[in-house]
Order: structure tokens, then C-alpha cells, then sequence
């Protein structure tokens, strides 16, 4: 009787362990089959984000360039009325600064086609009533007849804004980016409204 009582006792000790063990893989599968997320707050900020962002139209139509990096000759062929325009998305994010994506076309100091497009971020301060300031960088791809052979090179500036959340005039600074006289320090001018 004892060694039948200890067969049944381990035969059942030994279903109740696989029994344990297999639930255990059970609860594990389940855990793989649906982790914890951990982009779950992301993918829920990007959904809502079309919502938040709103559609821009960019026009320019001035650029001015420093007297003291070229001369007047060089002046009076410049052309400084670099009419153009663009579109874009921009969104305030969590922390009330301004995100945004543009593509644009100017007509340069040249008087050729300028083509842009890039990414700006700025932070924004509040000035009075819905009047505000902000300054940040804008990262962009820059198409130019004269630079690199035409081909589109990146570029890293700062860019400026003033305005409401509606409409901005927008500034950027193009430095000084060569050795050689006549090459940057111009601050282009731009009007930012959004639809």
C-alpha cells in the first residue's frame, strides 16, 4: 500500500506541476503576444496630430543683404525683392512651441530660382495680448544655381518670428559662409499664414 500511495500521490503531485507549469507558459505566451507598448503615447501624440496641425502659406519678397560684405557695384546688380512663396504644416506641440515642415521657392539675389525645404523649430514667447516672439533653428535642403552645382546642400540657420498664432513675419540669417567677399550675411523676409 505505500508504494501504491506514493505512485498516486507522485503521479498527482506531478499533474498538478505540469498543470502549474503550463499555466505559467500560458500567462507567459500571453505576456509576448501583447507586450506593453512602449510607443503607445507616441503613436497616440502623431494621431491626434493631424488635427493639431494646421496648413501655411509662406510669401516672400524681401531680402536684405549686408553692405559691408559686398560692394556697391555688387548692390546695384542684387536683386533684393526675392518675390516667391511656399506651403507648409506647422503644429504647437506640448510645450506651446511651434513645429514646423515647409517647402518653398524664391527668386534669389540673382534673379534665378531658389528652392527650399526643411524643418523649423522655435520657441515661443508670449509679448502682449495674442501677440508673441519666437526664435529657434531651421535644418534644410537649399537649391541654388551658384552653390554646388545646382545641387540641393543642407543648411543649419536661425530663424526668427513675430506675430500672431495666425500670421508671422518670419526672419532668417543666412552668415557670412565663405572666405571670398560677397558670399551670405542676408536676412530674408518672410510672411507666414496659416489657414
Amino acid at each position: 500500500m505505500g508504494i501504491v500511495s506514493n505512485v498516486k500521490f507522485c503521479c498527482a503531485a506531478s499533474l498538478v506541476g505540469l498543470g502549474t507549469l503550463f499555466s505559467t507558459a500560458a500567462h507567459a505566451v500571453d505576456e509576448l503576444a501583447l507586450p506593453e507598448n512602449p510607443f503607445r503615447a507616441v503613436m497616440a501624440e502623431h494621431e491626434e496630430a493631424p488635427s493639431k496641425a494646421r496648413w501655411d502659406v509662406y510669401l516672400s519678397g524681401y531680402a536684405w543683404h549686408d553692405r559691408d560684405t559686398y560692394t556697391a557695384k555688387q548692390l546695384n546688380k542684387m536683386n533684393e525683392n526675392t518675390w516667391g512663396g511656399g506651403i507648409g504644416r506647422s503644429m504647437r506641440n506640448e510645450r506651446g512651441n511651434d513645429e514646423s515642415i515647409y517647402i518653398a521657392g524664391i527668386r534669389d539675389s540673382n534673379e534665378r530660382p531658389q528652392w527650399m525645404a526643411g524643418y523649423a523649430y522655435q520657441w515661443v514667447f508670449p509679448v502682449v495680448n495674442k501677440y508673441e516672439a519666437s526664435a529657434g533653428l531651421t535644418a534644410l535642403l537649399i537649391r541654388r544655381h551658384d552653390w554646388f552645382d545646382g545641387r540641393p546642400f543642407p543648411a543649419v540657420l536661425p530663424v526668427a518670428s513675430f506675430g500672431t498664432r495666425n500670421a508671422q513675419l518670419t526672419a532668417t540669417y543666412v552668415p557670412h559662409l565663405s572666405m571670398r567677399k560677397a558670399k551670405g550675411n542676408i536676412v530674408l523676409l518672410m510672411l507666414r499664414m496659416s489657414l
